[in-house]
């Protein structure tokens, strides 16, 4: 059955087809610089046998296109995010290599494989979409020039061509709160700390952890004016901050006769104090939003997209007329930028049909940012007609485990395509809180980008493996398939990783590591072990190689956090049936696997707190930065706030990493296992406070190895035979 839809749609529609046409990334033009030299930086030289051309995009969707011809291959796109994703094709299924945050395989022969036939490859959706505001922290937060570089390679390279791009805002809003009376203590009193501003950008805090120096401002600048070359370079549209009405809690006494309402309270009863909300219906909005748009514009040059969501996770609304609120923010984006569009996050009930009725349908664009979990979509009627886009959100707090959905995210976005909402669904992408682990995730999304039907995901694993280690191995092909049945296939009901024992706080009866997170696990672990022992037996084959390793440490990883829950009850029982010896070996047992973990972690680089602290010292643009950025760094990995929002966030952005486990999860342990003895020998059972030692470890200054040791796959090796796992 066709349905039949009024004029006014498809006239609509046809505008929605024009607008986004007209900010196509890099049309044709011969520049092929920059994606060139991205290829060349990924692939070490192997570009000078690539030839890259322009071609025509499919009705307005980005195409690519592959051939070899006289011993080159031709790699032809409609944008540079096509031409890089068509790379990325060719290097999974004819190179048989890998490039991801969590280890690269380019065992790419000389000369590059042929491809026999034309390949032609056209997307579905105009936007590959790409970064949540929590990613500038949990992932982002102490990243340098020559980490960025590298992110936006594997951007390019994935075929990202719309991406959220917030750094930098301490300085447009320092410029603008001058000029309205705000002396710089003033304004410093209301920017975060380095670790903190996805908050402050949200509407959640300000303030916290800073205040930051004019170093650290004036090279926040320099770093996201870099970011933002390169970006436009490969036609990667940034979606920057908009001005949607939060403001100093201060400018409520400042201007005492301005509509601004008192924020309310975040993370808790006894939580952050939220920036005020100014009412867009004051003059003073107005006035607010047009110095604010013209700053930003100065530092950063123009932006088509921008992001904001007023009373993003609560906030106190009341006495606000929504609606009105969001037809002036909007008016006063395209005011100052008439090609805008606001972008706004589909989460939980965000943006409320207020707010959409008042924005409008012409120049908004809604991220369905959970989508492969609690998809919004649908209840929201595909948001009325508005331009959308399906959206993973594969991590929360870039906790560190094993997980995934591969089959909601091989299907659901062509089921969402095929629905009478798939008309106004015009990207995918990914939001993830963290970006650095499990690989497999970003390949799926990515891909599915690019595909019109869901592939064989069975097909699918034995590809992925193939390139992800450059052989194809029989036993790699079977751990991954147990990997995908397992690990990698959670239920719609969990959100994000069965979280590690070792990371929580001690307790009698520990059900996650943060208030509302979870270490229920939710598959066979017994299979899980048997696909360790599968990639165990590929060592002599792939022990040299970098994505094995990390796989081979991450899976370990994961088996021996499995065994540390078993080993918990068995204690905890022992203590109940007054077994004092098998406490005694339980508690044993215990602290050995957080000892071994810590070792084992030790051998990679993606698992070392020291990686994380130094970054974040090296990136201090003074010497007094040093301290305050460390104690940032730290601060959020563990209470990530004051004492009234540890209550409800300690623990979120949990990392089972090496430095952490041998050093403030294996405090607190020793600190429980000590008591359960005397407890045991008659001391009264007391809950023990650890957050004055929390408190005290982010003020510590002990230094962390921030380079891997050991040899990753002989210690993987060595510790799953001596627990006997």
């Amino acid at each position: 059955m066709i349905m039949k839809l009024p004029v006014i749609y498809f006239l609509f529609m046809a505008f929605i087809a024009a607008e986004v046409n007209a900010q196509a990334p890099n049309a044709p033009s011969g520049r092929t610089g920059a994606i060139r030299a991205a290829i060349d930086r990924i692939t070490a030289g192997h570009a000078k046998q690539v030839v890259i051309e322009w071609i025509p995009s499919a009705g307005g969707k980005d195409v690519f296109e592959l051939q070899s011809s006289g011993g080159r291959l031709f790699l032809r796109g409609s944008s540079s995010s096509a031409i890089g994703y068509g790379f990325h094709w060719y290097l999974t299924y004819y190179c048989h290599a890998q490039v991801s945050r969590a280890g690269t395989q380019l065992q790419l022969p000389d000369p590059l494989p042929q491809v026999p036939r034309l390949i032609r490859v056209i997307s579905p959706y105009r936007f590959r979409y790409f970064l949540n505001y929590c990613t500038f922290n949990y992932s982002m937060a102490f990243w340098d020039w020559a980490r960025w570089e590298k992110e936006l390679d594997w951007m390019a390279l994935n075929g990202i061509n719309m991406s959220l791009s917030v750094i930098g805002m301490e300085a447009v809003w320092q410029n603008t709160l001058r000029k309205f009376s705000f002396s710089d203590n003033e304004i410093k009193a209301f920017i975060p700390g380095p670790a903190y501003t996805a908050w402050w950008l949200m509407g959640n805090l300000e303030g916290w952890g800073g205040p930051v120096s004019q170093a650290w401002i004036d090279g926040r600048v320099k770093l996201e004016q870099k970011i933002l070359r390169r970006m436009r370079e490969l036609g990667i549209h940034p979606v920057m901050q908009g001005f949607y009405g939060i403001v100093p809690d201060t400018l409520r006494e400042k201007f005492p006769g301005s509509k601004t309402y008192y924020g309310g309270i975040w993370a808790g009863d006894h939580g952050f104090r939220r920036p005020a909300f100014l009412d867009p219906q004051d003059s003073l909005f107005a006035a607010m939003a047009k110095v604010f748009y013209s700053e930003e514009h100065k530092l950063y040059g123009d932006v088509d997209f921008y992001g904001g969501d007023p009373f993003h996770e609560g906030g106190n609304s009341q006495g606000i007329d929504i609606g009105k609120s969001a037809a002036l923010i909007h008016k006063a984006m395209l005011k100052a930028h008439p090609a805008a569009t606001w972008v706004l996050q589909g989460w939980s009930g965000n943006p409320t049909d207020k707010l959409l009725q008042g924005a409008g349908k012409s120049h908004v664009m809604i991220l369905d940012l959970f989508a492969e979990g609690e998809p919004q979509w649908e209840k929201r009627r595909g948001y009325d007609g508005r331009p959308w886009a399906w959206c993973t959100l594969l991590n929360f707090g870039s906790k560190v485990g094993l997980y995934g959905k591969l089959d909601t995210c091989a299907s659901a976005p062509f089921r969402a395509l095929a629905s009478s909402y798939g008309r106004s669904l015009c990207g995918i992408g990914t939001m993830s809180e963290g970006i650095e682990t499990n690989p497999v995730n970003y390949e799926c999304i990515y891909e599915m980008a690019w595909r019109s039907r869901p592939p064989d995901l069975k097909d699918w694993m034995k590809d992925f493996a193939f390139a992800r280690y450059g052989r194809k191995l029989p036993a790699a092909e079977q751990a991954w398939a147990i990997l995908h049945e397992t690990a990698y296939n959670c239920p719609t009901n969990q959100y994000g990783c069965s979280e590690s024992i070792f990371c929580a706080r001690p307790c009698m009866d520990v059900k996650a590591a943060w208030k509302w997170g979870t270490i229920a696990i939710y598959y066979d672990t017994a299979r899980l072990r048997q696909a360790l022992h599968l990639l165990l037996s590929c060592a002599g084959e792939l022990a040299r190689v970098d994505t094995y390793q990390y796989d081979l440490v991450d899976l370990s990883r994961q088996v021996i956090a499995d065994y540390g829950q078993r080993v918990y009850r068995q204690l905890i029982d022992a203590f109940n049936q007054r077994d004092s010896a098998g406490l005694d070996n339980g508690s044993r047992l215990f602290i050995l696997l957080i000892q071994k973990q810590d070792s084992l972690l030790a051998t990679r680089k993606e698992f070392l707190l020291g990686n994380w602290i130094h970054a974040a010292k090296a990136i201090a643009a003074s010497p007094g930065d040093t301290a305050m950025m460390e104690w940032n760094a730290r601060t959020l990995i563990s209470v990530w706030g004051n004492m009234g929002v540890a209550e409800d966030l300690h623990e979120y952005s949990n990392r089972e990493w090496n430095g952490m486990l041998g050093g403030l999860y294996l405090q607190r342990w020793m600190i429980f296992l000590k008591a359960l003895k005397g407890f045991r020998e008659g001391s009264a059972i007391v809950p023990i406070d650890f957050y004055p030692l929390e408190k005290a470890w982010t003020y510590e200054r002990t230094s962390f190895p921030a380079l891997p040791t050991g040899d990753p796959a002989a210690v993987a090796a060595s510790i799953i035979s001596e627990l006997g796992l």
